[in-house]
């Protein structure tokens, strides 16, 4: 039992020991007063802490930390790129009918909702029940693409013109895919539902 306080006896002063280093070496003290906290977002240079100690907090104009105050450095803040025209009306192809196929999923989710409580109420034959568990399937399915859809798109910021528009072309056949095997099974489940 002593063996297990003495353990916990000296993890608690080495955590203390190992706290004491980090704040004397961020030099803890208010030497001043603090940089304005605006941020750039222009491509022009911003100022920070070396030490990070705001986890990422930029200033417009050169000065102490409020916490550890250190000298700000100087950092360059690159403009946010844009995409070349035919590219930017692909994106903007491609998103919306992301957001077409996604008011489409919606309903989809409702209606497997409904197709499951019916067959929980329902007694039916072995064939029935694999038309609906068929049908349903194919939603989980349809839901799955676009997912990993949603999970693998990106706009192509960064990239030569050639390849964003090839990316996009590739995206945007992707998602019409997704849209349409969701279109699928929102129609199939209409017909198992009661008008």
């Amino acid at each position: 039992m002593c063996f297990v306080k003495q353990i916990s006896s000296m993890k608690y002063i080495t955590q203390i020991v190992f706290l004491s280093l980090i704040l004397a070496s961020c030099g803890h003290g208010n030497q001043g007063k603090p940089a304005d906290s605006t941020t750039a977002i222009d491509g022009s240079t911003v100022y920070a802490c070396p030490m990070d100690c705001e986890k990422g907090k930029m200033y417009t104009k050169p000065g102490q930390c409020p916490v550890c105050g250190m000298d700000l450095e100087p950092r360059a803040v690159a403009a946010p790129e844009e995409l070349p025209a035919e590219a930017e009306a692909l994106s903007k192809e491609t998103e919306a009918i992301h957001d077409e196929a996604m008011k489409d999923m919606a309903e989809m989710n409702r209606q497997s909702r409904r197709i499951k409580e019916m067959m929980a109420r329902m007694s039916m034959t072995k064939e029935v029940a694999e038309k609906y568990n068929d049908v349903l399937a194919a939603m989980e399915k349809a839901e799955a693409g676009m997912m990993g859809w949603m999970a693998e798109y990106k706009k192509p910021a960064g990239m030569a013109k050639d390849d964003a528009v090839k990316y996009l072309q590739d995206q945007k056949q992707k998602i019409e895919k997704s849209r349409d095997d969701i279109r699928a099974a929102l129609e199939a489940g209409k017909k198992l539902l009661p008008e």
